[in-house]
């Protein structure tokens, strides 16, 4: 998992003043995981990116239900261009997995807990700062791989063109959401960042 870290710029109006502060307290945690993971190292094969792939899937298919039915209430459709689930099967497809496949796939049983909007924001604050970081792996996979973002790397591809844009979208609503929720949106990305991290390391060192 690669996860780009952003918002240094505290001179933007307060626009990223809590996307700052939810930086701040993940970056211990995400560099810890960077480092498990070590998805840049030249040993890594099209097999691991195929049990990573699958790894992910385990956790976008419970994590993206939890996260839909919390968000939808308020900001009905907010959430559903952001799935990632449907990227993760395209590439599973691509590289060789049925669709039955899919179903005996191992799904992650532990979720951060999502007490309501603004948990919901901090525990996706962790995927999307992934959609950003993932171009990165994106590049790589595709030299070191051959994978192209229509060709087995439609995930780390994040939004294409539009990760920017999208990715500002985010930040907007997080900077428009009331100060009381930024409790709930700080204990919900440590704690995604912690299970997400978890859930992956444990098949690398399967």
């Amino acid at each position: 998992m690669h996860v780009e870290q952003v918002g240094h710029d505290n001179n933007e109006a307060g626009l990223h003043l809590e996307l700052i502060r939810l930086r701040n307290a993940t970056e211990t945690l995400h560099r810890k995981v960077e480092t498990h993971l070590d998805l840049l190292r030249p040993s890594f094969t099209l097999d691991q990116y195929v049990s990573l792939l699958r790894r992910f899937y385990g956790f976008h298919q419970p994590w993206e239900s939890e996260v839909d039915s919390v968000l939808e209430v308020e900001l009905p459709g907010f959430f559903a261009p952001r799935r990632k689930l449907e990227n993760i099967e395209s590439d599973l497809r691509f590289l060789g997995s049925e669709p039955q496949d899919l179903l005996h796939i191992a799904l992650c049983g532990k979720l951060p807990p999502l007490k309501g909007v603004g948990s919901a924001l901090g525990s996706l604050y962790v995927i999307e700062g992934s959609s950003l970081g993932g171009r990165i792996l994106a590049r790589h996979f595709g030299g070191h791989l051959g994978l192209r973002p229509d060709a087995g790397c439609r995930f780390f591809s994040g939004y294409g063109g539009r990760t920017g844009q999208m990715w500002s979208a985010f930040a907007e609503l997080m900077a428009s959401r009331p100060s009381a929720e930024n409790e709930d949106m700080l204990e919900a990305s440590v704690a995604t960042f912690e299970l997400l991290g978890d859930w992956l390391e444990s098949e690398a060192h399967d």
